[in-house]
């Protein structure tokens, strides 16, 4: 892949990763969740940088794929056979990549998890300028759904929800929605908002 330097503006060839298999390569889990193994350095002038390129992270223990697929035009169609079970996701950005690859290893609906965060951006936006809001951890104690808020400033605030709301919405998603089974798709926050407002109708 060619890179241009963010710093010295040269440009240059690096191998980049674009397939990871986790059950084979155990030791490429942090290096993902840390971005490391996103990070080039250039011969040049001796900076690193962050090489965003496709990427697709496959979990076979707890049968899953995410796609992280930036590029502007849509990402391809692709075919994997057999994939009964699978869970399939395709997203944008690197902090979606690593916080959908963190809510499907917790074995969690994602759907639930994303209509979870637009209802608390819903709640603190109201106080707080906040830019991105991601899934942190659950609390196998409390059974809380734990996230960060990122900030217009830079500055990280966290926010908890209860558990009860994740398996209402879970119940709700079964009940009324539909996902394709089929391919990659892409649940994010747009999909949150369309989904709330189709759960806001059938509720009427």
């Amino acid at each position: 892949m060619t890179i241009t330097c963010p710093h010295c503006q040269s440009e240059n060839d690096f191998k980049v990763l674009d397939h990871i298999n986790i059950d084979r390569n155990p030791e490429l889990r942090a290096k993902v969740q840390d971005l490391s193994c996103f990070r080039v350095k250039c011969p040049n002038c001796g900076e690193t940088a962050l090489a965003v390129h496709p990427c697709l992270y496959h979990d076979m223990s707890n049968q899953f794929m995410v796609w992280l697929w930036p590029e502007e035009e849509a990402a391809p169609e692709a075919q994997f056979d057999p994939l009964a079970g699978y869970t399939l996701r395709v997203v944008d950005s690197l902090n979606g990549f690593r916080e959908k690859i963190a809510i499907l290893e917790c074995g969690l609906d994602d759907r639930a998890v994303e209509l979870m965060k637009l209802l608390l951006l819903m709640q603190i936006t109201h106080d707080l300028d906040v830019v991105e809001l991601l899934f942190h951890a659950l609390d196998e104690k409390t059974g809380e759904f734990r996230f960060v808020a990122v900030l217009s400033d830079g500055a990280e605030q966290y926010a908890a929800m209860p558990g009860s709301i994740y398996q209402r919405l879970r119940e709700d998603i079964e009940t009324y929605l539909y996902t394709p089974s089929s391919g990659f798709a892409k649940i994010d926050m747009n999909w949150a908002r369309e989904s709330l407002s189709l759960l806001h109708e059938m509720g009427e």
